[in-house]
């Protein structure tokens, strides 16, 4: 070995890449033989990064049982070799993975209670920001109030499920059987923010869904109004427009505003 970097390198892709490379430079002990001894080290590697995957998706863990998330684990290592010193981006592509490899594809609810696990812990992690204030808007001539922009919080996130995995996940969070799987007719809106330090999700309908879409883009309150009478009728649109948006702002989902 040429050098001392030499060897690490040679160490890590006999550890990443299972490249036997390195057993040159391992001797046999006096009970075990050199791929005895390192395989020490792969194991240990690959066990911990199982254990990374344990903590990052417990509701999924829970979901499956020890041996079908073992399953899941295995494949998502093989795939997936650490790219990043941090552990904490070593599970980012489990909801990716699991949405699109059989035969955790085959089970659409799994990818789901993935991404809502992940969408929690980003948000968690995610920037500061001080959320708008009704006082704020308070403030505002009512001829202001169509030109209003909002600027979401910035650690929202927006998902979209196909089940009712939200649910499982709550009831496998409360320790408590989860419901029967239930596959939606119509996709469900899902929005994932911090609050008051605590991740928080809430299911969206399908007008509130519309209206937060368009807000999160640009589009003025104005504009939003018309959008909410033209896809659930123009009795009450602003009203209900109003109501939405007021409930953004109790639940710290805004963070600002400009007047376009």
């Amino acid at each position: 070995m040429s050098s001392f970097k030499d060897f690490q390198d040679s160490f890590q892709r006999g550890i990443l890449e299972r490249d036997d490379t390195i057993l040159g430079d391992v001797k046999d002990s006096a009970t075990e033989s050199r791929s005895v001894l390192f395989g020490v080290y792969r194991h240990a590697y690959v066990a911990r990064l199982a254990e990374i995957l344990g903590d990052d998706y417990e509701r999924v863990h829970a979901y499956l049982g020890d041996e079908g998330f073992a399953r899941l684990v295995k494949a998502y290592i093989d795939a997936n070799p650490s790219d990043r010193r941090s552990a904490r981006w070593f599970g980012r592509h489990m909801p990716t993975f699991a949405r699109e490899t059989a035969p955790f594809s085959n089970h659409r609810e799994v990818s789901e209670i993935a991404a809502l696990e992940k969408a929690l812990s980003d948000a968690f992690d995610g920037p500061n920001a001080e959320p708008l204030s009704i006082d704020q808007l308070a403030a505002l001539a009512v001829d202001d109030w169509p030109r209003l922009v909002f600027q979401p919080h910035p650690t929202t996130i927006r998902l979209t499920f196909t089940t009712n995995a939200a649910d499982i996940w709550s009831a496998l969070k409360d320790e408590t059987a989860p419901p029967k799987l239930e596959r939606f007719p119509e996709p469900q809106a899902l929005l994932v923010w911090r609050q008051d330090f605590m991740a928080h999700f809430r299911p969206f309908g399908a007008e509130e869904s519309m209206m937060w879409n368009e807000a999160a883009r640009g589009v003025r309150f104005g504009v939003l109004c018309e959008m909410v009478a033209m896809f659930g009728g123009e009795d009450e649109a602003e009203l209900r427009a109003a109501t939405y948006l007021r409930g953004w702002i109790d639940l710290g989902l805004l963070t600002g505003f400009k007047l376009e």
